[in-house]
């Protein structure tokens, strides 16, 4: 290991129980760490790979990961899983919702396309503002806020409201979820849940999650709920790289990680 890692990378790899926060900028191999943390967990430490839950932010990079730890002959076994892929197994198993269940893209603008009719809303250009509309409802949702606290930029907040409220009846109605759903579902289940939460929190001993930069304050919370009470959560992320401040991402959750 000492050869072919910089002496602050097997620092953090080294790290033993508890939580961790490693900064690093571009090209500083921030994967590498995580790779090899995984197989200093379940080669040095005795961890099971099963215990081991890894995230990141899209499918091609889980992918990858997982496919850069089987070339190193790393012990099979260890979750690897985007955020929405891991917390709708969560919903899965506790609410019973199936794929078929989960809204496309098409099938979510073409239901608001319908709302926004039935509504009498007027707009200039439908594509835009139903974009604009999606936008503003994910920021909403991945921070947590009720539909009465968010203040919704650049569409009248009477509308908003009216469209949302809209929006969701109609999935509670067609028993349809979509991505935002995904978070915020798994946030009320994970908090009023006891059976559940402690059920996951049984199942993983050790969380490690790669652009934590990009998390948002209900990926976060979740995080929080399925690492404790261990608080084995192993972050990686630079500060200065946070690309989906659109989905209310914020490095102030990275930043606030060690008092957490």
């Amino acid at each position: 290991m000492a050869k072919t890692l910089h002496p602050n990378q097997i620092h953090a790899i080294s790290h033993g129980a508890g939580p961790m926060l490693v900064l690093a900028g571009p090209g500083s191999g921030k994967t590498t760490v995580i790779i090899q943390r995984i197989r200093r967990l379940t080669e040095k430490m005795g961890v099971s790979p099963y215990r081991i839950l890894v995230i990141t932010f899209t499918k091609a990079a889980a992918e990858q990961m997982k496919t850069r730890y089987a070339a190193l002959q790393g012990k099979s076994g260890v979750m690897f899983g985007t955020f929405h892929s891991i917390f709708f197994r969560i919903l899965r198993q506790a609410c019973g919702y199936s794929l078929e269940q989960v809204l496309s893209e098409d099938e979510r603008r073409n239901t608001l396309q319908k709302l926004v009719t039935e509504a009498r809303i007027s707009v200039q250009d439908q594509e835009e503002y139903i974009q604009q509309f999606f936008s503003q409802y994910s920021l909403m949702k991945n921070q947590l806020l009720d539909v009465s606290d968010f203040m919704p930029d650049g569409l009248p907040k009477e509308e908003f409201v009216t469209l949302s409220k809209k929006f969701d009846g109609w999935k509670r109605r067609n028993e349809k979820i979509d991505f935002d759903d995904m978070l915020t579902e798994c946030y009320d289940v994970l908090s009023q849940d006891e059976k559940v939460r402690k059920a996951w929190q049984d199942r993983f001993d050790y969380i490690l999650v790669d652009e934590f930069q990009d998390v948002n304050r209900a990926q976060y919370a979740c995080l929080q709920m399925l690492a404790a009470p261990k608080n084995n959560l192993f972050v990686v992320g630079d500060d200065d790289q946070s690309i989906y401040g659109f989905r209310g991402a914020s490095p102030s959750f990275m930043l606030d990680f060690p008092k957490d």
